[in-house]
């Protein structure tokens, strides 16, 4: 609710600057080009004096008229425009391009989840149990690595008897 208001809000305000400088714009383009102020009454009188005592237009003329009559269509198309605009992208542009300035160059590095290992919480009788296989395991393995020297030893002293 608050956003629309926001937006109505800013909409009618950009619709206000929008008609106030096209107006502006339109005015001095017939003050530099015609000479002529939109806002007094004195111009409309000419023009009505003109108009009525037979006038013939010519090419200025035309330009100007239609100027006056394209200027309703150019006013509303660019208020539609402003009022479908998103506003809080306007606020928020500057924001991102500051803080978004010096990271163009970094990429985070890639992560896969499927691979990340998540330990439970061990009691401490699993961890004694765990060291305690891990030290079996180490004896098992020294234990074999003691036969095959007993063996490589007997072959040696075979070998020797065998030379004598």
């Amino acid at each position: 609710m608050i956003k629309k208001i926001l937006h109505y809000i800013c909409a009618i305000a950009g619709c206000i600057l929008w008609t106030a400088l096209l107006v502006l714009i339109i005015q001095q383009i017939f003050a530099y080009i015609y000479g002529l102020n939109l806002f007094e009454k004195r111009t409309y009188s000419v023009l009505s004096h003109f108009w009525n005592s037979g006038g013939v237009l010519h090419a200025k003329e035309i330009v100007l008229l239609l100027l006056t009559v394209l200027c309703l269509p150019l006013c509303i198309y660019g208020l539609k425009k402003l009022w479908n605009y998103k506003y809080i992208q306007l606020l928020t542009g500057p924001l991102n391009k500051l803080f978004n300035s010096g990271l163009e160059g970094y990429r985070p590095p890639d992560v896969n989840i499927k691979n990340l290992k998540i330990e439970e919480k061990k009691t401490i009788e699993q961890i004694v149990k765990e060291r305690l296989d891990i030290e079996k395991k180490k004896q098992g393995q020294m234990e074999k690595t003691d036969i095959r020297k007993d063996i490589r030893d007997k072959i040696e002293e075979s070998k020797n008897k065998s030379d004598l």
